[in-house]
């Protein structure tokens, strides 16, 4: 009997008792381990090619890709109500970070243009 005393001594050795006057707050979830495959450091962050800052995109730049957007995806709106179709094609705008102006703009001549809004 003695040795299982000890073994549980020894398991609860870092632990905290009842007794024990630390302030330290204890955890009841486990150590997790990680392989030594998962110990390297990630891949390094990358700049998108977007967000290059050696070549700024001036505001006719991102009207015309804009505008290229929106004239791809107008096939995909065709069926929809004027205000669902904006909404969108104003969301996918944003979504690749154009600005709400520039996004609502060109929805809005782009499907003027194509007669469903």
């Amino acid at each position: 009997m003695a040795t299982y005393s000890a073994d549980l001594s020894a398991h609860t050795a870092g632990q905290p008792t009842d007794d024990d006057e630390s302030t330290e707050p204890t955890t009841s979830f486990p150590i997790r381990r990680t392989k030594p495959s998962q110990r390297r450091d990630p891949a390094p962050r990358t700049q998108s090619i977007t967000e290059d800052p050696e070549d700024p995109s001036s505001p006719e730049d991102d009207h015309a890709r804009a505008t290229e957007l929106v004239r791809s995806k107008l096939r995909t709106v065709r069926g929809l109500d004027p205000d669902k179709a904006t909404r969108r094609l104003v969301g996918l705008l944003a979504r690749r970070g154009f600005s709400p102006s520039t996004a609502y703009s060109v929805v809005k001549s782009e499907l003027s243009a194509a007669d469903l809004g």
